[in-house]
């Protein structure tokens, strides 16, 4: 708790000075509580501060604390309960970020070229009732299941990739899938994919991938979960990659869309 209070006073001091300085505290207080349930610094289902803990670290009264924690409380975003306190009723829920298919393929298409890959196993698999749902199938279809490992020109290793293809006939080998990128693979085999999802986390490595990418067992890792869309908006390839982040750092470059921003 003591972490949260002093990053919402770090926030609570940016504001200090500019416009919210012209409104009431109890709002300036409100607003940087919201702000943090909204972006999921303080997550779903967890306890909020105190009105004595919000008084004492904001140099407000417990009247200026009650009325903001009211407010959150009359938006939903909080629940008060006597004797125990509030906790947050707001799921955050992170948004993706759009950009542009064809420069973000054309980009891991390259990448795969300077990569030296290993395939460690190349099945025909039913595959397990999460990645059956995000395909569509049923549970007795089948996919692609293919495990790599990426190194990069020096030979050390930086991702470890699963991937759940469904649709295949042809040209799923060892040989193809190590001496070209997987996404010319997709192509060659008739795959127009129109759309790709991602979700960026992070994850712990167990002991067998921390082996395959030269780490500590319990080391974070980049996770990267993919979903490829066809013409058609339906699912026909899930990846689920691991990056060494010692190795791999994912980087983005927005422009401002401002004809967009505008509507």
């Amino acid at each position: 708790m003591s972490d949260l209070l002093a990053s919402l006073k770090s926030e609570w001091k940016q504001g200090q000075g500019g416009p919210l300085t012209r409104v009431p505290l109890y709002h300036q207080l409100y607003s940087v509580l919201k702000g943090a349930i909204m972006d999921g610094t303080i997550a779903y289902d967890a306890q909020m501060p105190t009105e004595q803990q919000l008084a004492a670290t904001f140099h407000v009264s417990r009247i200026t604390a009650k009325r903001a924690m009211d407010d959150l409380a009359a938006e939903n975003l909080v629940a008060r309960f006597r004797g125990k306190g509030s906790h947050v009723t707001y799921r955050y829920k992170p948004q993706p970020v759009r950009a542009p298919l064809v420069g973000m393929l054309e980009d891991l298409i390259e990448m795969g070229k300077h990569s030296i890959i290993r395939v460690i196993s190349i099945e025909e698999v039913v595959a397990p009732a999460e990645i059956r749902e995000q395909l569509g199938l049923s549970d007795q279809d089948t996919v692609h299941k293919v495990v790599r490992v990426l190194r990069n020109e020096g030979g050390d290793p930086y991702a470890h990739y699963v991937s759940w293809t469904a649709g295949v006939t042809s040209g799923f080998t060892k040989r193809n899938l190590e001496s070209k990128a997987r996404l010319d693979v997709l192509r060659d085999c008739g795959f127009r994919l129109a759309k790709v999802d991602q979700v960026l986390s992070a994850e712990k490595a167990s002991t067998k991938i921390a082996h395959e990418l030269q780490v500590e067992p319990g080391e974070a890792l980049l996770s990267v979960r993919r979903h490829s869309y066809n013409d058609d908006g339906i699912v026909v390839d899930v990846l689920e990659c691991l990056y060494n982040p010692k190795r791999y750092q994912f980087a983005m470059e927005l422009g401002a869309d401002l004809s967009t921003a505008e509507r």
